[in-house]
């Protein structure tokens, strides 16, 4: 079963957002939730680690549709 290219085109701005979701929640909340430091840690490193994990998959999606229009 294969995609469309404007499946893979919503998909792919999807992944992007969520990216820069979990980079802005680095931001907002680990004063407001966190007080131990260890806990704190822990949760900028899993969110640092979604973050990267959307962005690179909106980069392979990119890709993915680039290629195909080749």
């Amino acid at each position: 079963m294969s995609l469309s290219r404007s499946w893979l085109k919503s998909f792919g701005g999807l992944c992007v957002n969520l990216s820069a979701t979990w980079f802005a929640v680095i931001f907002i909340t680990p004063k407001l939730i966190y007080s131990n430091f260890i806990d704190l840690l822990l949760f900028l490193t899993k969110s640092i680690g979604f973050g990267i994990l959307f962005l690179l998959l909106s980069v392979k999606i990119e890709d993915i549709i680039n290629y195909d229009r080749h």
